[in-house]
Protein backbone atom coordinates (compact mmCIF):
# COMPACT_ATOMS: atom_id res chain seq x y z
CA UNK A 1 0.00 0.00 0.00
CA UNK A 2 2.85 2.35 0.82
CA UNK A 3 4.74 1.80 -2.30
CA UNK A 4 1.62 2.99 -4.17
CA UNK A 5 1.24 6.28 -2.21
CA UNK A 6 4.91 7.16 -3.39
CA UNK A 7 4.18 5.81 -6.85
CA UNK A 8 1.33 8.04 -6.71
CA UNK A 9 3.31 10.78 -5.40
CA UNK A 10 6.11 10.45 -7.65
CA UNK A 11 3.68 10.38 -11.05
CA UNK A 12 1.96 13.86 -9.55
CA UNK A 13 5.08 15.54 -8.61
CA UNK A 14 6.86 14.43 -12.02
CA UNK A 15 3.50 16.13 -14.08
CA UNK A 16 4.47 19.14 -12.35
CA UNK A 17 8.20 19.01 -12.95
CA UNK A 18 9.04 17.23 -16.05
CA UNK A 19 7.70 20.20 -18.12
CA UNK A 20 9.82 22.63 -16.43
CA UNK A 21 12.89 19.83 -16.61
CA UNK A 22 12.38 20.09 -20.46
CA UNK A 23 12.52 23.86 -21.09
CA UNK A 24 15.46 24.53 -18.72
CA UNK A 25 18.74 25.42 -20.16
CA UNK A 26 21.08 22.06 -20.67
CA UNK A 27 23.59 23.52 -18.37
CA UNK A 28 21.40 23.97 -15.53
CA UNK A 29 20.11 20.36 -16.30
CA UNK A 30 23.23 19.36 -16.39
CA UNK A 31 24.08 21.09 -13.16
CA UNK A 32 21.06 19.70 -11.30
CA UNK A 33 22.37 16.53 -12.32
CA UNK A 34 25.86 16.49 -11.21
CA UNK A 35 24.15 18.14 -7.90
CA UNK A 36 21.93 15.24 -7.31
CA UNK A 37 25.22 12.71 -8.13
CA UNK A 38 27.43 14.40 -5.23
CA UNK A 39 24.47 14.25 -2.86
CA UNK A 40 23.43 10.59 -3.37
CA UNK A 41 26.88 9.84 -2.75
CA UNK A 42 27.01 11.34 0.34
CA UNK A 43 23.93 10.18 1.33
CA UNK A 44 25.27 6.46 0.50
CA UNK A 45 27.98 7.72 2.98
CA UNK A 46 25.24 8.44 5.62
CA UNK A 47 24.09 5.24 8.36
CA UNK A 48 21.14 6.22 7.81
CA UNK A 49 18.95 4.59 4.84
CA UNK A 50 16.27 7.31 4.96
CA UNK A 51 18.97 9.90 3.34
CA UNK A 52 19.07 7.14 0.10
CA UNK A 53 15.68 6.70 -0.17
CA UNK A 54 15.03 10.68 -0.50
CA UNK A 55 17.77 11.35 -2.67
CA UNK A 56 16.64 8.08 -4.91
CA UNK A 57 13.36 9.96 -4.62
CA UNK A 58 14.21 12.75 -6.15
CA UNK A 59 16.20 11.14 -8.90
CA UNK A 60 12.77 9.68 -9.59
CA UNK A 61 10.61 12.42 -9.42
CA UNK A 62 13.12 14.18 -12.23
CA UNK A 63 13.25 11.25 -14.36
CA UNK A 64 17.27 11.05 -13.97
CA UNK A 65 18.95 8.09 -13.91
CA UNK A 66 20.23 6.78 -10.88
CA UNK A 67 24.11 5.99 -10.69
CA UNK A 68 24.94 2.64 -9.55
CA UNK A 69 27.09 2.57 -6.27
CA UNK A 70 30.58 2.82 -7.11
Amino acid sequence: MAGTSVGFIVRIVSLVLRPLLEVITPMISDLLEESLGKLLDKARETPNPIDDIFVEFLFKVLDIEIPEEE
